[in-house]
């Protein structure tokens, strides 16, 4: 795996930290856009903007969804081209800003909520160049997670490569997977269909 981590230049975590909000997904297992679900009657799309927006210098919005007007405000970017996925969002935003290091959330995550996100940032460390946390063995989540601004070359090389998947990142020593505290650990529960969304005690349609 670090094959594809040789020859790229890194240096210590960057001071400039955005996030990027996708917002690109099809929804359809869902059957309705997941950014307008609510939860206590705030959409799903402001509660990740909220959960990142008080720990980062800029959010921005990747994909072509549709979002409240509260957020009309926020800068937008197309997904990336020649990637498929939740890779085009990323992309797209380090393709945005190239030298700064971001926070991906996804907007499908009812309870992701601004603790966790600082305990995410709080594990970056100059050795990594992503923190991608683990919530079972085996699988981490790519979509709650930082990128540092070196990781864009590995992930051009991936979507130019067609391989569009998340989870092989993890096999690098590059990559951190550290396991969020037991407290913490429902803010990356996703929500992919409506019996899922209607099954959760503490969100509302």
């Amino acid at each position: 795996m670090m094959s594809e981590f040789a020859g790229v230049d890194s240096s210590p975590p960057q001071d400039r930290l955005n996030a990027v909000v996708l917002v690109g997904g099809g929804s359809r297992r869902m059957g309705r856009p997941k950014q307008f679900l609510r939860r206590d009657g705030v959409t799903l799309v402001e509660i990740a903007v909220a959960a990142v927006g008080g720990l980062v210098d800029r959010v921005v919005l990747a994909g072509g969804g549709a979002v409240p007007e509260v957020l009309d405000g926020l800068e937008r970017v197309a997904d990336a081209s020649g990637a498929q996925g939740p890779l085009g969002g990323i992309l797209a935003a380090m393709r945005w800003a190239p030298e700064s290091a971001w926070i991906v959330a996804a907007c499908d995550m009812p309870r992701v909520r601004q603790e966790a996100v600082a305990w995410l940032v709080s594990e970056r460390s100059p050795e990594f160049w992503a923190v991608l946390p683990q919530m079972d063995v085996g699988r981490v989540d790519p979509l709650l997670a930082v990128y540092e601004p070196w990781m864009r070359e590995v992930l051009e090389r991936r979507a130019a490569d067609g391989r569009f998947g998340m989870q092989g990142l993890a096999e690098s020593d590059r990559v951190w997977c550290p396991s969020p505290p037991e407290n913490l650990r429902d803010a990356w529960m996703n929500v992919n269909t409506l019996e899922e969304f209607e099954s959760s005690a503490v969100i509302d349609v």
